[in-house]
């Protein structure tokens, strides 16, 4: 008969070996490869979460979010890696990385990164140009400078934005020149103040819904941002997007912060991506024409009447002289719900709508005059107060809109007015780098 002794030795070496059989087992499977085919490369990764393994990355899913079409690095690491390789070498001379475990935010993503090669696995080279220290875009194409000879490409992750880092898509191409095709998408810019962004507000979530109800768009693709991520650098990377849309705000332009408007400021000057700005993004673009960021703003309030500082920007209307402070709208005169719009000029903006056409409107501000370059398109209707519902700029397809096409209440508008502006910036080509001008819009004669 055994010992006491012996039956506790024999046990804790039981508990031992299970332990060792049990850790070896987790080791495999951590560094085990994932294939997503017989022809497709080999993945595998630092960590990954239940059921968002390696191969989800290359699955061709582009826009997938489930767990199974991305891969997740596993929350709290501090860094993270993810790779794939292939049975034999190959060049690599571009890489189409697609962020984020969001369908429109830019959420649980790499921030900074540096993808690297490899012919072996283990001796690394630094691909330099595609290193990101704070990424905002959720498609990114890094072309590199030469093609590289590699079997091994590998994404090193120093810092994720959120928990941990999450890869939709990865995808290489040979050539480093060859145009590569990407599903047409749209940046849409939340202009609200960045606490209510923080906040997870959706402003401005709507224009994607409503592009998808047009019919050869139901498959759009965005990217929503807030206002101080948006600059010339941010939309001409590639992919680069086929327009923007500026959602309103709530707070007056005395209170804004004008450094975040800085962006919108560059992306307008240079004139290459179409725009639509709706209500306070209409307004924004305005003060940004007349005014720029590098003066102060003011508002109806604290205006001194005789040195106003945005003088382009102003309220409909108040029902009382008592003084109120800035952002108080108590006794100012709305405009609400559907409203009639009266075209001025021919643009393809307005093709196959009425002369007169009703659509949703909800502020109490306005833009007071046309700025410097650009053209009234659309004027108030029978009932309406607001005189500029619409201006666009003289020579390109960014246009300024005080009525809410994104807005539920007048759908067969809407969704004619998003349809024309979608057609207008794929013709044009989306983003242009050499920021080429347009015809100008025509007046109309009156009879």
């Amino acid at each position: 008969m055994a010992s006491e002794s012996g039956r506790n030795s024999f046990s804790l070496s039981s508990r031992l070996l299970r332990g060792w059989v049990k850790l070896g087992l987790m080791m495999v499977l951590q560094c085990a490869p994932c294939r997503t085919d017989a022809m497709g490369p080999h993945t595998s990764a630092s960590s990954w979460q239940a059921e968002a393994p390696p191969a989800g990355a290359v699955d061709g899913d582009y826009f997938g979010v489930n767990p199974s079409a991305v891969w997740k690095g596993r929350p709290g690491a501090g860094s993270w890696w993810w790779q794939c390789w292939w049975d034999e070498p190959r060049d690599v001379g571009a890489i189409l990385q697609i962020n984020g475990d969001d369908p429109l935010r830019l959420r649980n993503a790499p921030q900074k990164s540096t993808w690297q090669s490899s012919l072996d696995g283990l001796q690394w080279n630094d691909l330099a140009e595609t290193s990101v220290e704070s990424e905002r875009r959720a498609f990114r194409l890094h072309r590199l400078k030469s093609t590289h000879r590699l079997r091994y490409l590998r994404l090193k992750i120093d810092s994720a934005q959120g928990a941990f880092p999450t890869l939709r898509e990865v995808k290489t191409f040979a050539d480093s020149r060859v145009p590569v095709e990407f599903p047409d998408w749209v940046v849409i810019v939340s202009t609200l103040d960045e606490a209510e962004w923080d906040k997870g507000h959706p402003e401005g979530r709507e224009f994607v819904a409503l592009a998808r109800r047009c019919p050869g768009w139901e498959h759009i693709q965005a990217q929503h941002v807030w206002l101080g991520s948006f600059d010339e650098q941010f939309v001409s990377a590639e992919p680069r997007p086929l327009c923007a849309f500026l959602s309103g705000n709530f707070s007056e332009w005395c209170q804004k912060d004008r450094t975040a408007w800085q962006g919108t400021e560059e992306v307008l000057r240079t004139g290459r991506l179409p725009m639509w700005g709706a209500c306070g993004g209409a307004q924004g673009l305005a003060i940004l024409a007349a005014v720029g960021t590098g003066k102060p703003w003011d508002c109806p309030r604290c205006r001194d009447p005789n040195h106003p500082q945005a003088p382009i920007y102003g309220h409909i209307g108040h029902t009382s002289k008592r003084p109120l402070k800035c952002g108080d709208y108590t006794d100012c005169i709305f405009e609400r719900g559907p409203h009639n719009v009266l075209q001025v000029a021919e643009d393809p903006l307005f093709r196959e709508l009425p002369r007169v056409f009703r659509v949703m409107e909800s502020h109490c501000g306005q833009i007071e005059y046309v700025p410097t370059g650009w053209v009234q398109i659309a004027t108030k209707g029978a009932g309406t107060q607001t005189d500029l519902q619409c201006l666009r700029v003289k020579d390109h397809y960014i246009y300024a809109a005080q009525f809410h096409i994104e807005m539920a209440g007048t759908p067969e508008t809407s969704r004619r007015i998003m349809a024309n502006f979608l057609k207008i910036a794929k013709t044009c080509g989306g983003y242009n780098p050499a920021a080429q001008s347009v015809p100008p819009p025509r007046k109309f004669r009156e009879k």
